[in-house]
């Protein structure tokens, strides 16, 4: 079947197995939350609820999903699973497929409980498109997200060589198609490089890493870019953590998933005993040599809310300069310049 014979399928959260739904014939497809608001979601969900979910849902009932042929969901936060059992109601013509994700991924059973999971949600899947899912197709699958994956590795590696606004274009890319993101032509075309006039690179502008979940508003890159700040590396739910590690391409191909899915660095709603969240942000900051660190978390994010508080907590006892802007679903795009622009004026003259 070909990329464009492929219906898009939907999905949100970090822990989605693009490669089940991919093997099934659809081509997954991350819903980003967008700026509008029309006030749809609002009658089901309280105004408390973070952006991510409010637009996923706002967008399904104003049509502007109405090609998608479903929407896959993992459990993350309590929101995330509030959503699906509206989604279910009020959405029907979009079926959801929803499965859980153990919290504690270093415990022995959390293997076994995630295979029991993605087995279910082959099952479910088989029974909506009356299609088997061969192991074959689903080793296909992994080959080619672990082509994609590398090629987003390479495009971080040289993140700090690459326009903010380009770096973020190329990311949401890459969670848009994997044919995309194994695309290097379609990566180099249009990039702005900083011109450096022959001036050492470091001099050009403060190094920043990013936190938050899924990439944030596209106005920070674009205040950043205007700051002359690069980019080295993020910490986004659905950035660089989410494209580090690879399915491996023999033997049981459900079993690679669920390995894959348990050996990323968790994010906030997770935990895992070795892989501390506060320590690989730290290693990142030193090995990037980045001069500081913005957390971009979407207002009544709690998970994101109680993390931010942890890794600020550390990177102080560390001596790293950080700070912290809370994403809106209405632009802030005139607050976010004034703060980014004094944070990143404060690395560069001290």
């Amino acid at each position: 079947m070909s990329p464009g014979n492929r219906p898009p399928i939907g999905f949100i959260t970090a822990y989605v197995p693009q490669e089940i739904l991919h093997a099934a014939g659809f081509t997954p497809v991350f819903i980003f939350h967008t700026p509008e608001d029309r006030g749809y979601a609002r009658a089901h969900l309280p105004g408390f609820t973070c952006w991510v979910a409010a637009s996923a849902l706002d967008q399904a009932l104003a049509g502007k999903l109405d090609g998608m042929a479903g929407m896959a969901l993992a459990h993350t936060c309590d929101t995330i699973q509030g959503l699906t059992d509206i989604w279910r109601r009020n959405v029907p013509g979009i079926p959801l497929l929803h499965f859980g994700m153990p919290l504690q991924l270093e415990r022995p059973s959390a293997r076994a409980y995630l295979l029991a999971e993605l087995r279910s949600l082959c099952e479910r899947i088989q029974a909506l498109t009356s299609r088997p899912i061969s192991a074959n197709a689903l080793r296909e699958s992994i080959a080619l997200y672990n082509h994609a994956r590398a090629s987003a590795r390479r495009l971080y590696a040289r993140a700090a060589d690459l326009a903010p606004t380009d770096l973020y274009r190329h990311v949401r890319a890459a969670l848009q198609a994997p044919d995309v993101a194994t695309d290097g032509k379609a990566q180099d075309a249009g990039s702005k490089t900083y011109d450096t006039g022959g001036k050492a690179q470091e001099a050009e502008g403060p190094r920043i890493v990013l936190v938050g979940p899924e990439l944030g508003d596209p106005a920070l890159f674009e205040v950043l870019e205007q700051a002359r700040a690069r980019v080295v590396g993020d910490l986004f739910d659905m950035g660089e953590r989410y494209f580090a590690s690879d399915a491996a391409e023999d033997g049981d191909p459900l079993e690679a998933l669920a390995d894959r899915l348990l050996a990323l660095v968790p994010t906030p709603t997770k935990h895992h005993g070795q892989r501390i969240r506060t320590a690989h942000l730290l290693a990142l900051v030193r090995e990037r040599n980045a001069h500081g660190v913005i957390f971009a978390r979407q207002k009544f994010c709690d998970p994101h809310g109680f993390d931010t508080a942890q890794q600020a907590r550390v990177l102080r006892q560390a001596g790293v300069p950080y700070l912290v802007v809370e994403l809106e679903q209405a632009s802030q795009a005139g607050q976010l310049r004034t703060r980014v622009e004094a944070f990143t004026e404060m690395l560069t003259h001290g």
